[in-house]
């Protein structure tokens, strides 16, 4: 989640709301799309097989490809993520000095 206002202009109260949005998104992607990429590529390599007895090998490529980039998306999120962590332990070491 991208915000329009520059992180160094914003409160600490909006980083902290702002990386909690940031959490649920993540957490949304894990729930919504990797775990729907592993179910799908876990079931395509189990011995029994609800699809088909004998699964191409493009679909085997094509499900790690897509497990592949729903996992390079859910690093993403969190390198973003723990940017903002470190912005909002920035934050709060300020606050403190200010004090």
């Amino acid at each position: 989640m991208k915000i329009d206002r520059p992180t160094k202009r914003m409160t600490l109260r909006e980083h902290l709301t702002h990386t909690e949005k940031c959490v649920r998104d993540l957490i949304s992607h894990s729930n919504g799309n990797l775990l729907t990429a592993v179910q799908e590529y876990r079931d395509l390599t189990r011995p029994v097989r609800r699809r088909s007895q004998y699964p191409t090998r493009m679909a085997l490529q094509n499900a790690l490809q897509k497990l592949q980039e729903s996992g390079e998306e859910a690093m993403l999120l969190c390198d973003y993520l723990l940017e903002e962590m470190k912005t909002i332990g920035q934050a709060a070491k300020r606050e403190l000095d200010n004090r």
